[in-house]
This record gives C-alpha cells, sequence and structure tokens, in this order.
C-alpha cells in the first residue's frame, strides 16, 4: 500500500466546489480545506506507486479548477505512543 499526501492549489474562489468533488473520490482517505501557499490537502492509500500515478494524473489533474499538485510519499507510517 502506498499512502501520500497531496497539497492541492485551486482556482480562486473555487476551493470549496473542489474540495466537496475530491473528497468523495474513494481513493481519499481524508481532505482538509487550508488557508496558505495551497487550498486543500488530501491524503490518499493506494495500492501501488503506479495506481497512484492514475489517480493522480488521471482523475485529480483532470479537474479544470485545479491549477498545482504536490504529492508526498509517505516514507514511514507513524508511531502513536499512548500516554497512561
Amino acid at each position: 500500500m502506498i499512502s501520500a499526501f497531496t497539497l492541492v492549489r485551486v482556482a480562486p474562489h473555487k476551493n470549496v466546489q473542489v474540495f466537496e468533488r475530491i473528497k468523495k473520490l474513494p481513493q481519499i482517505k481524508e481532505a482538509t480545506l487550508v488557508y496558505g501557499e495551497y487550498d486543500v490537502i488530501v491524503k490518499t492509500i493506494t495500492k501501488d506507486i503506479e495506481e497512484l500515478n492514475r489517480f493522480t494524473y488521471s482523475i485529480i489533474r483532470k479537474i479544470p479548477q485545479i491549477t498545482m499538485t504536490t504529492t508526498m510519499i509517505v516514507a514511514r507510517f507513524p508511531v502513536h505512543k499512548h500516554k497512561p
């Protein structure tokens, strides 16, 4: 399994529209609207790098209001320490 975070830049005034559209995609495990250089951050899980590539290039980047993406593949899953 490949887990990745994609930072999404959206055309002005289209962030909510894009957010509502992409959060419904099955590969998206979490989506968050943010302020700053990017407009939406999404967490994806795909079976392999090829599926991640297909998803990024054939689905995400085909949404007309998306102007740029930056994808970061998770190197190591976080370890959550529980405090007593």
